[in-house]
């Protein structure tokens, strides 16, 4: 089972909100789960020249690796990592982490930028609108609403009072009822509204 500390850490990889700050959360998130000593983000690659990227299956991986930050075939810019100050090098098991979380964060950085492009269109109907027209029952209407505001799982359980387990069985049946797959599709779904969402959470 993985460690609690390295699953917090990827749920905070998956949270677009604030869509504004995802790319600098992000990647500080991508230097915790290998614990870099020293992260850069490069958004600004010139796609014309592809960024040397370090291979997990190179005989010495170097103190400091480059991952770019690919959704597809689209470089959404580059991360560079610098070793723990407690270690000289990365090790092979460190790069296929980085890899692996910024594909998840490029991805999500797509996400971002879509948001943000909605958010300046024209005015939406507000969230608390919509979760009223949904098919939720309030509870789960509480759940989303606390999701919206940026909680994690485990700050949702404790304003609902739910456990952690029972907050995922919540989020499993909310998903098909809205006609999305992931928190991820559910935030894009909501988002650009215009107006902040104060969660109101039930007692139980």
């Amino acid at each position: 089972m993985l460690p609690i500390q390295f699953l917090d850490l990827i749920e905070e990889l998956t949270r677009l909100d604030p869509v504004r700050t995802y790319a600098a959360r992000s990647t500080a998130c991508i230097g915790k789960l290998i614990d870099a000593s020293q992260v850069e983000l490069d958004l600004a690659t010139d796609t014309s020249k592809e960024p040397v990227e370090t291979s997990p299956d190179a005989i010495e991986v170097d103190e400091r690796i480059s991952i770019p930050l690919r959704a597809g075939k689209r470089l959404m810019g580059t991360v560079h990592l610098s070793a723990p100050r407690n270690r000289r090098r990365f090790g092979k098991e460190d790069v296929r982490v980085a890899r692996w979380a910024s594909r998840i964060a490029a991805t999500h950085l797509v996400y971002a930028e879509r948001l943000r492009e909605e958010g300046r269109g024209s005015a939406r109907e507000p969230i608390a609108n919509m979760l009223a027209r949904s098919p939720l029952t309030p509870r789960e209407r509480d759940v989303v609403a606390l999701l919206l505001c940026g909680s994690t799982t485990k700050k949702i359980a404790a304003s609902t009072g739910l456990t952690i387990a029972t907050v995922h069985t919540y989020l499993k049946r909310i998903y098909p009822k809205l006609g999305v797959h992931s928190r991820v599709e559910l935030v894009a779904r909501m988002a650009g509204t215009g107006e902040a969402l104060e969660a109101q959470p039930r007692a139980r």
